[in-house]
């Protein structure tokens, strides 16, 4: 009897460790299964939707399945920021979320608080450069303060959309340097930009990367960088500083998932994008395309951004925008 009793729990005993061994496989195969989608919470055109562009070509070699670019702005970013944090927290949704959305916590009549996400890898941007359309009689930052002293209101300044980080900039600007501004927002730095060179509005800022090209055409004038040095690739661009306007602002982004997505899909997907920032034909890209971007990994990005939060909360409250 013993003997049968004795045989009986081996048999159970091997039948769950069978089951211990294959249900955690059955659970979860391994990472990734399926395609990616990059929720991009602006319109094409812009240096985010670029960025992340150059970066979803090269993941897919990474990861061997296709990262999939979908656009969606709107709201300061939050229309896409809420389309992140509503998808399952399994690493195949990921959003490109930086410093406007940490700002739209304050400003947005529906925010999205940033521990609904959490940051993968971050991408750090250069300074802000006021630009103008060429059409305008600005050509230092001198003149430009000069006349919208005298002129309150008179000049209308494209924004990405009420409480982005332009906005906010532009409205720090404006007091620290005495002056007061039309704001008029667009759905991303896109269209903001493409009403700039059309003569719809005189001023914006915005990074260089995305401005580049009307730059170079002539359609737009850069006068100055909200940097502490200057541009290397626009080195005849003077610091704000260095004009007199003592401003200084930081700019940075995120790949980001749903909080709660498993550390190990986070890691992979770390990985596949600090790879695609080491590839040299990825590096070429980027340049060539004008952005002046770097790579942060996730224990960095977490530290800026939750340093960056601090600030835009003062900013923001200094500004008199706050929701």
């Amino acid at each position: 009897m013993f003997g049968k009793l004795s045989r009986l729990v081996s048999l159970v005993a091997l039948a769950a460790l069978s089951l211990t061994l294959v249900t955690p496989g059955q659970a979860r195969a391994e990472f990734p299964e399926k395609p990616i989608t990059l929720i991009v919470p602006w319109s094409s055109g812009g240096s985010g939707d670029l960025t992340c562009r150059i970066l979803a070509s090269h993941m897919k070699e990474v990861l061997g399945k296709p990262v999939v670019v979908k656009n969606m702005p709107g709201a300061g970013s939050m229309i896409g920021a809420q389309a992140l944090v509503d998808a399952a927290p399994d690493g195949y949704t990921l959003g490109f979320l930086g410093i406007s959305a940490a700002i739209a916590q304050y400003t947005s009549v529906s925010p999205v608080p940033m521990d609904k996400y959490t940051a993968v890898s971050g991408v750090l941007n250069p300074p802000l450069a006021l630009l103008v359309n060429s059409e305008t009689e600005f050509k230092t930052l001198d003149q430009f303060v000069k006349f919208a002293k005298e002129n309150p209101g008179k000049i209308k300044n494209a924004n990405a959309g009420a409480g982005v980080i332009d906005h906010l900039y532009s409205s720090k600007f404006a007091k620290v340097s005495g002056v007061e501004f039309t704001q008029v927002p667009y759905k991303g730095w896109g269209p903001s930009l493409a009403a700039l060179a059309g003569g719809h509005v005189d001023s914006m800022f915005v990074a260089l990367g995305p401005a580049k090209t009307l730059i170079e055409s002539g359609k737009i004038r850069a006068i100055a960088i909200a940097g502490d040095e200057r541009h290397p690739s626009f080195p005849e661009l003077p610091t704000m500083k260095s004009s007199g306007v003592d401003i200084v602002m930081p700019f940075w982004e995120s790949i980001v998932v749903p909080a709660g997505t498993p550390a190990d899909v986070i890691a992979k997907l770390d990985d596949a994008i600090k790879k695609s920032f080491e590839d040299p034909a990825i590096a070429k890209k980027i340049k060539d395309s004008g952005l002046d971007i770097s790579y942060l990994n996730t224990e960095e990005i977490a530290k800026l951004r939750a340093t960056s939060d601090s600030e835009v909360k003062v900013m923001v409250k200094e500004a008199g925008i706050s929701n």
